[in-house]
């Protein structure tokens, strides 16, 4: 990379750091809402900003997510048979969840809530199955590193 951009990358981060610091900084320090001081309720009026400033620091991270995988698989498309074959068997594994998952309304004494619903239980089973598989995948590959370092 070059030296002006690592620069110029430093910096940003540092005044983004700083605008973090001030805000914190006035949460903790600045002053209360009115009607709220002496209470449990006790507000600072800055809250607004920083949940903002979250927001925005949440979607300039998810940007910068996004774009610098594409910048890096437009100047090295090598790379990207890879990336897709990791895609392919994420989406085989997800699919495998999903077959697995169960839609069937479930009988719950007492439960009244909107969430027993066909499409609801499905999307719930499939992440439990994901979670599940790739738990099982993970001590595999914990047991099959320990045994094949053992015949080494």
């Amino acid at each position: 990379m070059d030296n002006t951009i690592r620069k110029t990358i430093s910096i940003i981060l540092y005044v983004l750091m700083g605008i973090s610091i001030v805000l914190v900084a006035l949460f903790y320090f600045g002053k209360l809402v009115p009607g709220t001081e002496g209470t449990n309720m006790e507000e600072p009026i800055i809250t607004g900003k920083i949940l903002i400033w979250a927001v925005m620091l949440i979607i300039l991270t998810a940007g910068l997510a996004l774009i610098f995988p594409i910048i890096n698989l437009v100047a090295n498309p090598k790379s990207a048979k890879s990336g897709l074959f990791i895609l392919l068997g994420v989406a085989v594994l997800i699919f495998i969840a999903y077959t697995l998952s169960s839609n069937e309304v479930m009988i719950i004494p007492g439960y009244t809530g909107t969430d027993n619903v066909p499409g609801i239980l499905k999307v719930a089973g499939t992440g439990l199955f994901t979670t599940y598989i790739l738990a099982g995948l993970a001590v595999l590959s914990i047991l099959y590193s320990e045994i094949s370092n053992y015949f080494k």
